[in-house]
């Protein structure tokens, strides 16, 4: 449920504008590798895989992110034995973010926190990389904004707003020399899909729709739906998504990373502690019942669970983001 008013419900205004200068000041010098003669080093992309794989940016055990360990230093390799930047392409979602209460408020198109956070974790990673490879990386944010119209009918208007919005926030955090975006709608199109999905023959078979799932397909909607749509989507979802990979799979020409690990592709957490994707819902500032916040991400599934705050600290954030919501369990 939300409150009214944002009042000093969190501990007091004090130390969320202490949290978010400091979470801001992350962005407060520019981008800047150590100036060095690049020399031949062949340990050079196992220790970007061991940076990659660190608690910090992966949830995946040692034992786990073994599977992608020979693709990712191939990928690496192709990089620095040639001396050039490592990229990386890291999907994001559709462009927007799911309701946290179906029904009841739309899918939202604005950028937050959640992106905050996600591109002081890239900050991160490339200062560490970039403090023994002067090339250092490039991170292209991947948004399908393409599925989100053909599964979900999202607009693709409103999606462009969100990726305006989002190349608007990385200049003002000064992340544009080593983040851009990869937006599915400006190199493909709906005949490009439709062409694609004609060669799937995709339908329902084998295809069962948990309650979760349910659930999942309400939040990306915007709205409540019956079992027979639900299933619907899911269909949809498996053949559009497949031909999404297709088409995108000429674009990718680096380390393909998503927010939840998947067979083919290797986590990096959007934020601090985060094995989850933000658009699923709204990354908020948790309040616990000791002096520290943190990222907590807001779900139609556990946004009952707390009373939650909108308000916007003065003179901390970019311009362009319009709210900070804050979270205080029940």
């Amino acid at each position: 449920m939300f409150g009214r008013r944002a009042a000093d419900n969190i501990g007091g205004r004090p130390r969320v504008r202490e949290y978010l200068s400091a979470l801001m000041a992350s962005f407060s010098s520019p981008y800047a590798p150590a100036k060095a003669e690049l020399a031949a080093d062949a340990d050079l992309p196992e220790r970007v895989f061991d940076v990659l794989t660190n608690r910090e940016f992966c949830y995946l055990s040692k034992t786990r992110v073994a599977a992608y360990r020979g693709d990712i230093l191939r990928l690496v390799a192709n990089a620095t034995t040639q001396g050039t930047p490592i990229d990386f392409y890291y999907d994001i979602g559709g462009g927007y973010h799911a309701t946290l209460r179906p029904g009841v408020e739309d899918v939202s198109f604005t950028v937050g926190i959640a992106e905050i956070f996600m591109l002081r974790q890239i900050r991160r990673f490339a200062n560490r990389i970039a403090a023994f490879y002067p090339a250092g990386v490039r991170f292209h944010l991947v948004i399908d904004n393409l599925c989100a119209h053909l599964i979900n009918d999202i607009p693709v208007e409103r999606t462009l707003s969100y990726c305006g919005a989002l190349r608007e926030l990385i200049r003002q955090t000064s992340m544009h020399e080593i983040v851009d975006l990869l937006v599915e709608s400006e190199h493909t199109s709906v005949p490009d899909f439709e062409r694609v999905r004609a060669t799937l023959g995709a339908d329902a078979a084998g295809i069962e729709v948990t309650l979760q799932q349910h659930r999942n397909v309400e939040r990306f909607l915007g709205r409540l739906c019956g079992e027979e749509e639900a299933l619907a989507r899911c269909v949809r979802y498996r053949e559009v998504t497949t031909a999404s990979e297709r088409l995108l799979e000429p674009f990718i020409r680096g380390v393909h990373m998503t927010q939840r690990a998947t067979p083919g592709t290797l986590c990096f957490r959007p934020f601090p502690g985060g094995d989850s994707r933000i658009q699923s819902g709204e990354v908020g500032l948790r309040s616990a019942s000791g002096p520290q916040l943190g990222p907590i991400l807001l779900t139609s599934a556990n946004v009952g669970e707390y009373m939650c705050y909108r308000d916007r600290p003065a003179d901390v954030l970019p311009g362009v983001v319009p709210h900070v919501t804050y979270a205080v369990p029940l």
